[in-house]
């Protein structure tokens, strides 16, 4: 549960979205794996199932990952199937652990700024999409933006491994 809880923040998806990404990376169903993870862009491609990541007002399209990290959170020999949100929240309530995912998106906002990534990109890819015609049409992100994003999650994953 740990490992998922450290992939939140790695990713800075919402609760939900961070057990639904850990369901269809540890599942049986391997074609789903495969779609979902895209290895070339390293991106985990949330859009191709809308019905989970794409909702009225939240809508979370791409999270950058390698495949380190998706190892770390699907050990396929000790995942047989992912935790709810709740089932970590009560075991950390037994360890006397307040856990609140919600914080995770957070730190992760925190680092990218603090590593210079723009408030725009942290915004997309979290899954606040403004509605504003230079965001929708015009802004496009420079080509290294996935490198500088993957570059500033590893610097947090090794600073959690501390």
């Amino acid at each position: 549960m740990g490992q998922i809880v450290k992939f939140a923040i790695l990713t800075g998806l919402r609760p939900g979205e961070v057990i639904e990404s850990v369901k269809l990376l540890a599942g049986n169903n391997k074609f789903a794996t495969v779609k979902y993870y895209n290895e070339e862009r390293q991106a985990l491609e949330h859009f191709r199932f809308p019905e989970i990541f794409l909702r009225k007002t939240k809508k979370a399209y791409i999270s950058f990952v390698t495949t380190g990290m998706i190892e770390e959170v699907v050990r396929r020999d000790t995942l047989q199937q992912a935790p709810s949100y709740t089932a970590i929240r009560q075991a950390c309530r037994k360890k006397g652990i307040y856990c609140n995912i919600a914080y995770c998106r957070k730190i992760f906002a925190s680092w990218l700024s603090k590593e210079g990534i723009s408030y725009t990109m942290i915004d997309m890819l979290q899954g606040r999409t403004p509605r504003s015609v230079l965001v929708q049409h015009y802004l496009t992100p420079t080509s290294d933006y996935r490198q500088k994003v993957l570059a500033a999650v590893a610097k947090l994953k090794s600073e959690l491994e501390v």
